[in-house]
């Protein structure tokens, strides 16, 4: 079979997986969405008669009219253009040309293939606020919540949950600083935190009453197979309101071996209801053993949670999803399973996707701040976190007390 998985440069995710796959003998195709335009080029025709045509060519990459079988939609990279040869109001009109034949491809490449997951679904399930309300209508408990940018209601949120609300961003960021890297986590925020009203309004936040923790859980859906991990945030003091913020070598976890039945079948409903047969689940368990959703990832991170857990396998079942079109829920290992950490180093070593000189390095996320990096911000921020960086936070200085500075290094695979 062929399978048809859109990238960018580095990512360990798509990397591992191609590799996985054609060690099963099936012919992977990695898209690297930033190579267009300048290193790729892509044609739509609509020739005399019925049916239409497409081409698309650069490198590692040569198409035209090709079929497959399957397509991961993992990332959707919008085009890069270089930012120097171009006037700012010439980019502005290249970048929403670029991207809106870009955007017809996805729809147009594989139509009778599947996907994991379906592009139309994306747009419902990366909606927090869509999030939310269908989380509740399938019966999961969720967190009280505000989605505003309305001063008023902001402030009497806060002052309704004096002392135990949180902050979180609509979409993950991180700006580019003389001193490293920041990024944007969840974090206690108060009214003597809030700027004036003028600024308030312009950003619109997610305010939500904190969750009493006990542990947290990350619950990779893969089809019908649920792969449970606790994670114990609460005992590393930098992850107590974001796990993520401590980075994966600070946190305990281990295997759980199931959902109770009714927070697993509400979880189910909550991927019917959004279209989606992949999902990453983040939940909270609190003292009193209550379970609440505060989240699901469509195309979240994933190979993290068996690189600190091999026993919590996730690669073989991910690529049975691509291959079969699903995975049942009771999946078992079997003795040719591939292994994350085993074929690691081989996917990666001089695989031209890990090579700049290759391919184009994405704006993933980027807003520059104190520094002139020469990289431009983008229109929107992907749903997702950049792959191949773990990071660890600290307080900034930089007058936003929303976020949190951060040291760059590297990981086989983060969240």
């Amino acid at each position: 079979m062929r399978v048809l998985i859109p990238t960018y440069l580095q990512d360990v995710h798509a990397i591992v997986v191609g590799h996985a796959l054609r060690l099963k003998g099936h012919d992977v195709v990695l898209w690297h969405g930033a190579d267009f335009p300048t290193r790729q080029q892509a044609s739509i025709s609509l020739p005399e008669g019925q049916g239409f045509g497409w081409e698309l060519s650069g490198p590692e990459l040569d198409l035209a009219d090709d079929r497959f079988d399957a397509v991961w939609f993992r990332r959707q990279v919008p085009p890069v253009l270089p930012t120097e040869e171009l006037h700012e109001g010439d980019r502005r009109i290249a970048e929403q040309s670029c991207l809106a034949l870009y955007r017809a491809m996805w729809h147009l490449v594989a139509p009778d293939a599947r996907w994991v997951n379906p592009p139309e679904s994306r747009a419902r399930s990366i909606s927090k606020p869509v999030q939310l309300v269908e989380a509740r209508r399938s019966g999961l408990k969720v967190p009280l919540t505000l989605f505003s940018n309305d001063p008023a209601h902001i402030r009497r949120f806060l002052t309704e949950h004096e002392g135990q609300t949180i902050y979180k961003s609509f979409a993950p960021f991180q700006w580019v600083r003389e001193d490293g890297i920041a990024l944007m986590f969840a974090t206690d925020i108060t009214l003597d935190d809030l700027p004036d009203d003028e600024d308030l309004r312009l950003s619109a936040g997610i305010f939500q009453r904190k969750v009493q923790k006990a542990y947290e859980l990350r619950v990779t859906y893969i089809g019908d197979y649920a792969a449970v991990m606790k994670i114990y945030s609460q005992e590393t003091p930098g992850a107590r309101t974001d796990s993520k913020a401590a980075g994966l070598d600070a946190l305990r976890v281990e295997k759980a071996h199931s959902l109770p039945e009714d927070v697993d079948r509400a979880c189910r409903e909550l991927m019917k209801r959004l279209g989606i047969v992949f999902g990453c689940f983040d939940m909270v368990v609190t003292p009193e053993g209550e379970h609440v959703f505060l989240e699901v990832n469509e195309m979240g991170q994933f190979l993290w949670v068996e690189q600190q857990e091999p026993e919590l396998m996730v690669l073989e079942p991910f690529c049975e999803l691509l291959i079969e079109g699903r995975c049942d829920a009771d999946w078992q290992p079997k003795a040719d399973s591939l292994r994350f950490m085993d074929i690691y180093e081989d996917a990666t070593r001089e695989n031209p996707a890990m090579d700049d000189s290759v391919h184009v390095r994405p704006n993933l996320y980027a807003t520059v701040d104190d520094v002139d990096t020469g990289i431009p911000a983008p229109d929107c921020a992907e749903e997702s976190e950049v792959a191949s960086t773990e990071h660890s936070g600290q307080e900034t200085e930089n007058g936003n007390e929303l976020t949190q500075a951060v040291e760059d290094r590297q990981s086989l695979a983060v969240r």
